[in-house]
Parts: C-alpha cells; structure tokens; sequence
C-alpha cells in the first residue's frame, strides 16, 4: 500500500537537521540501562523473585508443548494467540529450564530495541528528528521496572507506538497492522483502530470508505496471523482466552478496587482479598455492583474518547503527525482507568505512547509524574503487596497516590491535544 504524500503526512514538520540525526549516544544509553535492569530484573538479591511466576508459567506450558500438547485445544492459555510464539521462542532457543527466564528477558530486549526505532522514526515525523521522544522512551520504559523484560505486555506497546509512527508518516496500512497484530497479543489495541481511521477521514481525499479500504484489511492481516493458527487448533480454545479476561472480578490494583479500598477504610465496610485468575480480587457486597458500573464507564470513556478524536481530527482536517501519540495514549487511559482489572505492568503501555509527547513542554509535568506512578507501582509490587492484600491503611494510600497521579496524567494529555502547542518552525 502506497505511503501518503508528504504533504498530506507531514504537512507541519520541516525536515530535520543532519545535526540531530546521530544515535550514536541514544544507542549507548539505551544499551546502558537495559543491560542494567537485565540484571537487577535477573537476580532476587538485587531486585525480588516475586516477578518470576508469570515467566515460569510460560516455560511450563512450553514444556507441555515441546511434549505433543497444542495450545488452546490441550493447554489453556489465559492470552489471546499473539502471545504464544514470544514464549515458545525463548524455549527454543534454551530449553525450558533454567535459561529460560534469561532466554524470555533478552527477547523482550529485542522487543524494546523495535520499540526505540519506532521511538527515532516517530521523532523523524513529528519532532523534526530531535532526541526528545526517544530520549524519553528509553526512560520512561526503564522506569517500569523489572516488568519490562518479565512480562510480555512490551509487545502490545510496540505495537502502538509503531502505529502511532507510521500514522504520522502518512502510512496508514502499515499502522493498522501493527493495532491488528497487537490486538491478537493483549486485545486492547483495539479499541485504537476506530481512533486510526477517524484521524485519517478528514484528509484530502480520503473520506470514510478509502480510510476503512487503507487500514481493514492490514489490521485483519496483522491480526489473523497468530490468531488463525489458533482457531485451527480450536475455536473454543482460543475463544475461552478472551471470555477468560470478561469473566474477572475487581483486581485489587485497579480504580474501582481503590474506591472500595477508601469506603472499607472510612467505613468498615466487610472486604477481603482472593487469589483468582492469577491476581487478587476484591469481595465485598460492593464488588458486584462495582463490576458492573466498571464495565458501563469503560465503554462510556471509550466512546467520549472516540469523539474527541473525532472532532479533533475533523477540525484540522485530519490528524497531524504530532497528533497521534496522544490520541492513541487517550484511547488507553480510556481503557484502562474504568476498567476493574489494572496490573502493574499495564504502565508499559502508557509509558511507550506518552514518551511521543516529548517534544512538547507542557507534557513535562506528565512525564515527571508517570515517573513518579511508576515508582509508586514497584513499591506496591512486589515489594508493599502481602501489606496492600491485608488492607493496611499505608497501602492503600499509596494505591490512591498511584491512581491519581495517572488521573491527572491523563487530564494533561486530553489539554495537550484538545489545545496543542504551536509548532515552532526554527530548531528548539
């Protein structure tokens, strides 16, 4: 499929000065950081071992795959198909045993170095080359922690911040299969197609039916490339690993866990944790009605969120390379704040899309503060959690600090586009 002309990609960005194109120091940095959080993230001395259940899970069920099982129809695999080939890749090249984990850790290091190329093109794109979007991607995501490279969810947040650079190059096809294919690995992207082809209908020339003929059918390709293999293997399988993430109670980390938290602390209101579906969950006479309020105001964010990037767009005349990353940032916290499930590694999603509002000063507060939730996550997991599980008062004060601080996150990223800064044409 055919790129935009420049023009239509990229009417505000002039070209970038050859003095800002070297990577040379972006590349050693980013090199620096990983190898350090690959240790820390590695040895339990340094960091915590409470990380490592969900990659042992992962090289169990490999194992059961190396003996003759097939996922989805004889193992049950929680993850849409998109994750299966990053764990069964690490197994092949070390066995499942112990080199396993350090196998799974250097893939999604690898997974990260895609994520730091998409960061250098989107920069090309909308921030006329300079350092500041991938600059901040490479600390924004070593904030996160451990769970970087522990789990696989880097995978989906490529995949945005590829789409969100692509788009603003103009290339809408290779965009869309990057959501596709991000959608068969965690689902939620999406919940971003709709906001891809309502950034593209108001171009010239474009209109509905060429956005949805440009962006369909590679979002579908990208999609059915994990996902077809699986329904052959079984469509009950592979249909029971979405059902499996409809079926869950309030996690106890997410916004509406939190507010039970505060009604139990003010109130005294009966509440006790359970593990379920691999995380714990909150039970109390409010938890049903919660759920079901959860599922009402994540689809009431999603679609306020659509039409905000609606109007936005169909005022400019399309969206703008500087755009995309915060549109696509607010269809995640549209997501993800409402929703009853909010594990700690979710922050990686956030931190690869809001690292593109680098170029802009007034996202520096957001930046500072993702910092700082990120910060906050990691004291709550792994090392506050059996507190935060038992309801201390200490805890749960930190989830709340943690939550609002991603509140006001996104309240800044929704002024950043509704309002955006002027371009400014000479170098900054």
């Amino acid at each position: 499929m055919p790129a935009l002309p420049a023009a239509v990609a990229s009417p505000h960005v002039e070209p970038a000065p050859s003095a800002r194109t070297s990577v040379t120091p972006l590349l050693w940095l980013w090199v620096a950081t990983r190898l350090l959080l690959l240790v820390v993230s590695l040895n339990p001395k340094l960091y915590s071992g409470g990380l490592f259940g969900d990659v042992r899970s992962y090289g169990a069920r490999v194992e059961r795959m190396f003996q003759g099982e097939l996922p989805y129809r004889d193992i049950a695999i929680e993850y849409p198909p998109g994750s299966v080939p990053f764990t069964v890749l690490p197994g092949l090249v070390t066995g499942t045993g112990a080199g396993y984990r350090l196998a799974f850790a250097v893939e999604m290091l690898l997974v990260d170095a895609v994520g730091l190329y998409a960061s250098l093109r989107l920069a090309r794109a909308a921030d006329r080359g300079r350092r500041r979007i991938p600059l901040a991607y490479i600390l924004l995501l070593l904030a996160v922690g451990p769970l970087l490279v522990l789990r696989f969810d880097l995978v989906p947040a490529v995949c945005l911040l590829l789409a969100a650079a692509w788009a603003a190059e103009g290339r809408a096809g290779p965009a869309a299969a990057a959501l596709g294919f991000g959608t068969a690995a965690k689902l939620f992207p999406l919940v971003l197609a709709p906001l891809l082809v309502l950034g593209l209908m108001p171009l010239p020339g474009w209109g509905l039916w060429r956005a949805l003929r440009r962006t369909a059918p590679p979002f579908l390709a990208g999609f059915a490339v994990t996902v077809v293999p699986a329904l052959a293997l079984s469509v009950h399988g592979t249909l029971t690993s979405v059902s499996y993430q409809t079926a869950r109670g309030v996690q106890i980390e997410s916004l509406p866990a939190n507010a039970i938290d505060l009604v139990h602390l003010a109130t005294g209101l009966a509440t006790r944790s359970f593990l379920d579906f691999g995380a714990y969950h909150l039970a109390s006479s409010l938890s049903a009605p919660v759920k079901t309020l959860s599922v009402a105001a994540t689809a009431l964010t999603l679609v306020a969120a659509t039409a905000l990037v609606g109007w936005c767009s169909w005022r400019r005349g399309g969206l703008r390379p500087q755009d995309w990353a915060p549109a696509f940032a607010i269809g995640v916290f549209a997501f993800v704040l409402p929703a009853r499930v909010l594990s700690p590694q979710y922050l990686v999603w956030i931190a690869a899309l809001l690292a593109g509002l680098a170029d802009r000063r007034r996202a520096r507060p957001a930046l500072l503060a993702l910092v700082a939730a990120a910060v906050v996550t990691q004291v709550i997991y792994p090392f506050r959690y059996p507190q935060l599980i038992r309801f201390d008062p200490v805890d749960i004060g930190l989830l709340t600090v943690r939550n609002l601080l991603l509140v006001a996150i996104t309240a800044v990223v929704v002024w950043i586009f509704v309002k955006p800064e002027p371009v400014v044409p000479q170098d900054a």
